[in-house]
């Protein structure tokens, strides 16, 4: 692998917290075109960057709108600010500066700044502004950097599907023309039997052409295809010779399933376990898998926020769980009275009002530092602790089931107390 690719990967923990941030970021909409988003490769030259905002900060004067004029120049000035602060030094990846007026409420502003690093090296030098923030070269970082063709056939039906990273995508659903074994009265078996022949090879011409049309176009993404299905139906599928070239190299296996539905597909990447080892969905699975068992047998792990929180603490957790499904967020206050500063765990974010907190040690008023987002908060403290962290995706069964039934919080122990 070269320098580059090494240098863009990234943890399923990274990959959780840059989606949060600009799925964050793709509610907002502005009430004109006031949200400008700003994209700084590394290595971009300063000068240019500062010359064309004050030069759109010019050109803002010229808006009709007062209203529209005021939160452009506004977010504006708070980029420039904020620039000047870091004293323009760019992450490797590259930067992405968001600013513009967010508040719902007709009339007034709200204009705030965000900014984003991205998880692989940003090659686009951009400047936009809309009434929303512009993400498509950040969404696109998400896409999974590797696929898995799937495919289930018999001589009745064939599913077609796709895994990238922690979920499969259900492509196409095919049923035959091939009669049953009981012949019609009056055919001969020959020639029912060709008939049948016949009839089993435009399937599996038009099950080939689907896979091709499907699998093809992901291109070096594709890093295996795998068939399965009962029988030798399988073999004499392949034997046809009707698939693309490119296809039949990046076959890695073909398995006895007993369905070819979609639970046929469930049942194919359980039963690959081996082949797809390297995917996340396996990784995800063996996780969990791991968690469970410790849990059934009492042994090293626990769940629950207070619990894991605890353990966290005392240097006690190996391998943190925590469900992307998680909207909780910490907020950090201080009290205006007697200086004291506390942090809380909100699991309502929406309900919650700073005006309506009060100090645990003398109940007097308190100002909000700091707003985080419990995954976040959880990171940081694995981090300084030594622990591994497995960000669990709520796109599979096994992920929903870790979220309703344990809270979306487990911890795989190095020790019991």
């Amino acid at each position: 692998m070269n320098k580059e690719a090494n240098e863009e990967t990234v943890s399923s923990a990274e990959q959780s917290r840059f989606k949060k941030k600009i799925a964050a970021l793709d509610k907002f909409l502005g009430r004109g075109t006031e949200l400008i988003s700003v994209y700084i490769p590394p290595d971009t030259d300063r000068s240019g960057v500062v010359g064309q905002l004050n030069e759109e900060l010019s050109q803002s004067s010229n808006i009709k709108s007062p209203t529209t004029r005021k939160n452009v120049q506004g977010a504006l000035r708070k980029i420039d600010h904020y620039l000047k602060v870091i004293d323009f030094k760019i992450p490797g990846n590259g930067l992405v500066v968001f600013a513009g007026n967010i508040s719902e409420k007709e009339g007034k502003s709200d204009v705030r700044l965000f900014t984003v690093v991205p998880i692989k090296r940003l090659r686009v030098k951009l400047y936009w502004c809309d009434n929303k923030f512009h993400l498509i070269p950040l969404k696109e970082m998400q896409l999974p950097s590797e696929a898995y063709a799937l495919l289930t056939l018999d001589k009745r039906e064939a599913t077609l599907a796709l895994l990238e990273g922690k979920r499969y995508q259900i492509l196409g659903k095919m049923t035959s023309a091939v009669p049953g074994k009981t012949r019609a009265g009056g055919q001969s078996a020959v020639r029912f039997e060709r008939l049948r022949e016949v009839a089993e090879h435009e399937f599996y011409k038009r099950v080939s052409e689907r896979a091709n049309s499907s699998f093809v176009p992901v291109g070096d993404k594709l890093k295996g295809f795998i068939i399965g299905g009962p029988g030798t139906t399988k073999q004499h599928f392949l034997s046809e010779g009707l698939l693309d070239h490119r296809l039949k190299e990046r076959i890695i296996g073909s398995l006895d399933i007993g369905y070819t539905d979609e639970s046929g597909i469930r049942e194919l990447v359980q039963k690959a376990e081996t082949l797809l080892k390297d995917t996340e969905l396996m990784k995800e699975r063996a996780v969990l898998n791991k968690f469970l068992e410790a849990v059934v047998k009492e042994g090293l792990a626990n769940y629950g926020l207070s619990q894991v929180e605890e353990a966290l603490k005392i240097g006690q957790v190996q391998t943190l769980l925590v469900s992307e499904g998680l909207e909780w967020i910490v907020v950090k206050h201080e009290c205006t009275d007697c200086g004291v500063i506390e942090e809380k765990i909100i699991k309502e974010p929406l309900k919650y009002d700073e005006k309506k907190e009060k100090c645990s040690k003398c109940s007097g008023k308190v100002e909000l530092l700091e707003e985080i987002d419990l995954q976040d908060y959880l990171l940081e403290k694995a981090k300084a602790t030594g622990a591994e962290v497995s960000v669990i995706s709520i796109e599979t069964d096994e992920g929903m089931q870790f979220l309703n039934v344990f809270g979306g919080l487990g911890a795989l122990l190095r020790y019991k107390i």
